[in-house]
């Protein structure tokens, strides 16, 4: 048993807000699964634009296949990327470029989320929407059917995409950071590598580098977050 699968349906509202029927969705959909979230977070109806995608979109300069949207608040807005990571490079799969970039532009809030962490999700879904000026959220959205595992899963890969570091879970306010999610024993990158079909011909040595990477943009983090 999952460790929130007891608690989320106490605590969530029931209510829902957006209907999988207007988009792009498949079971165990990692994005309609965020989508939701978002939607129970700000109580409004959310469309289907949040799983449709624009191939070769521009974010902040910046290429992407992902799905995404954007929401008015006042004169600034939120801007939400549901990254269901349509590329299959293992080194893509790993290094998350848009908060960087969206912190470069001087965004005023900037996060990190994943649909297997619900409050946390919801929680920088209605900071965003308080902060004064615009707001960026990058989601995780494990995806079954390109990700290729089973359906039943996706909370469970979302698991290890964030306590094997691969996904770290943070948050930028006006320039400063803050570890949402701090594990104290990490996972091996490799239990999150293997749990992916698409990543079944990864040889050793591929999963040796991929974890260094990991490591390597951990510790850049850690220095952005704790102080010299």
């Amino acid at each position: 048993m999952d460790k929130f699968s007891l608690m989320v349906p106490n605590f969530i509202p029931a209510k829902e807000y957006f209907d999988p029927k207007h988009g792009e969705t498949c079971i165990g959909c990692g994005v309609s699964l965020a989508a939701r979230l978002v939607g129970k977070a700000l109580e409004k109806v959310i469309t289907g634009s949040a799983c449709t995608r624009r191939s070769g979109a521009d974010l902040f300069g910046v290429k992407t296949d992902a799905a995404f949207m954007r929401i008015k608040k006042g004169k600034n807005e939120l801007i939400i990327c549901f990254d269901d990571e349509p590329s299959n490079k293992l080194g893509d799969a790993l290094v998350k470029k848009l908060p960087a970039v969206a912190v470069a532009e001087g965004i005023d809030y900037v996060a990190t989320a994943c649909p297997s962490y619900p409050f946390d999700l919801m929680e920088k879904v209605q900071r965003a929407m308080d902060a004064e000026g615009n707001a960026y959220i990058h989601i995780l959205a494990p995806c079954p059917a390109a990700w290729k595992y089973p359906t039943e899963n996706t909370v469970k890969v979302g698991f290890k995409a964030v306590e094997t570091l691969a996904f770290p879970l943070y948050e930028v306010a006006s320039g400063f950071y803050n570890l949402t999610n701090t594990t104290l024993k990490p996972r091996a990158v490799e239990e999150y590598i293997r749990a992916q079909g698409r990543f079944e011909k990864a040889t050793a040595a591929q999963v040796k580098i991929a974890a260094a990477t990991v490591e390597k943009e951990y510790k850049k983090l850690l220095e952005k977050v704790q102080p010299e």
